[in-house]
């Protein structure tokens, strides 16, 4: 039985393909979970650690401080998604649309690390990389240059 108050996940034909329970795990860790339809949704402090979610529309949703640690988010769409305070390492974004994303310091003024993230051939057209960190490992789109973009290499 799916409560009211579970975390539900559909796919673009409206198909119930995942669910938390109990809701205030927000885990989805370790799962296949593609073209999921996640558009303006909040899901801070989610965690998709481990997972593969290829295909999935993440516009405009608040995944601020989610755990996206050895997953999989290739030909997603992240456009206008704020991924600020996020843990991410060992990424791939490959091929993602992330247009005007934000990758920004926190309300804290915390900054983004990227470690080991692979946005090749991603859209990162007027994303906001202000103040965020990165690693040797970090795969960035030809032509791309972090710096200009507001971002620093960490060791």
């Amino acid at each position: 039985m799916i409560r009211a108050t579970d975390v539900q996940i559909y796919d673009r034909n409206g198909n119930l393909i995942a669910t938390s329970t109990p809701p205030e795990t927000r885990c989805f860790d370790n799962m296949v979970i593609r073209n999921a339809q996640l558009a303006g949704r909040e899901l801070e402090l989610i965690s998709f650690d481990g997972s593969d979610l290829q295909g999935s529309d993440f516009s405009g949703a608040d995944l601020y401080g989610a755990f996206l640690c050895d997953s999989n988010f290739d030909s997603c769409l992240f456009v206008q998604a704020d991924l600020r305070s996020a843990f991410m390492y060992r990424v791939s974004f490959r091929n993602a649309d992330m247009r005007g994303a934000r990758f920004s310091l926190d309300q804290m003024g915390g900054a983004l690390v990227l470690r080991a993230i692979d946005v090749s051939n991603a859209n990162l057209d007027e994303a906001d990389f202000t103040g965020a960190l990165y690693d040797s490992e970090t795969v960035f789109p030809n032509g791309f240059n972090p710096e200009e973009r507001g971002l620093k290499l960490t060791i």
